[in-house]
């Protein structure tokens, strides 16, 4: 088995963290929109963002957007799915809900993709458990994300982590598939019983 070195470290010291844009109230969405926009219907439950479908709307007002770069990271702070997603592909004239906070790599120790990983992982998970506030709906304050602990192997080890995790991801959606075909087609079995025995 390959030794795995790893360094302990916060989520602050190794990357910034803002807020999403500042929209007020539901999102308009414009069918001649100059900007789109990553809200919480658009990432599934293994952090993948559903580029596609994202509305496009117009934003007013003198400030410039914060635009969301490649390697960024998108972490939904409320609700009970906190979820983080890689912005993993150039996204020109895009935002992110204010329901998500914009974590930014600003260190070469790490790779964007990795922190993502992890943060998806059981360890920070039981962290953000822990953390999250409130009744009705739970969220989580910045300040308990920044302090959010990390274990930080060596570039190379992450790389090869990540392709496990690429790996066993591919996997998990091909067998997801596979079941859901199954189950349509024993549905529609059932279905045609049901017709025929009408029929008689």
């Amino acid at each position: 088995m390959v030794r795995i070195i790893f360094v302990k470290s916060l989520l602050s010291d190794i990357a910034s963290i803002s807020a999403g844009h500042p929209f007020r109230g539901s999102i308009p969405e414009t069918a001649d929109g100059d900007v789109r926009v990553v809200q919480i219907r658009d990432v599934d439950e293994y952090g993948q963002i559903d580029w596609q479908n994202l509305i496009a709307t117009n934003i007013t007002g003198r400030k410039q957007p914060d635009f969301l770069q490649q390697g960024d990271i998108l972490f939904s702070a409320r609700g009970q799915r906190n979820i983080a997603a890689l912005v993993d592909k150039q996204t020109p004239n895009t935002v992110c809900a204010p329901h998500y906070f914009i974590i930014r790599v600003t260190s070469d120790v790490i790779a964007p993709a990795f922190l993502a990983w992890q943060l998806n992982q059981l360890p920070a998970q039981k962290y953000f458990a822990k953390s999250s506030q409130g009744t009705a709906v739970a969220s989580i304050p910045r300040s308990f994300v920044t302090e959010t602990p990390l274990t930080i192997p060596a570039l190379e080890q992450q790389q090869l982590i990540m392709a496990m995790a690429a790996a066993h991801l591919k996997e998990k959606l091909t067998l997801q598939a596979m079941i859901t075909n199954r189950d349509l087609q024993m549905q529609g079995i059932a279905a045609d019983l049901l017709t025929s025995s009408r029929k008689d």
